[in-house]
């Protein structure tokens, strides 16, 4: 996991609230539709781009889901 200072974790808080429900919605179904064309892509190369705009979408879903343990730890 990445470290992240105050203010980022502060943001990613508020990702959490129930008006940026949307948008976690919208990351969530990019993230399936890359898991779903990653099952039919040929080539490396677009296999490659597709496995790390998973791998990005889910640590960011992971850190929005982990804000406030993120922004405890800020506060030690």
């Amino acid at each position: 996991m990445v470290r992240v200072d105050e203010r980022v974790a502060r943001c990613l808080s508020t990702l959490r609230s129930p008006e940026m429900q949307p948008l976690i919605q919208f990351l969530k179904d990019r993230r399936q539709e890359t898991l779903e064309r990653l099952g039919d892509v040929q080539g490396e190369e677009m296999k490659s781009r597709l496995q790390g705009r998973n791998l990005e979408l889910k640590d960011f879903l992971e850190m929005v889901e982990q804000a406030e343990m993120l922004y405890a730890k800020t506060r030690r």
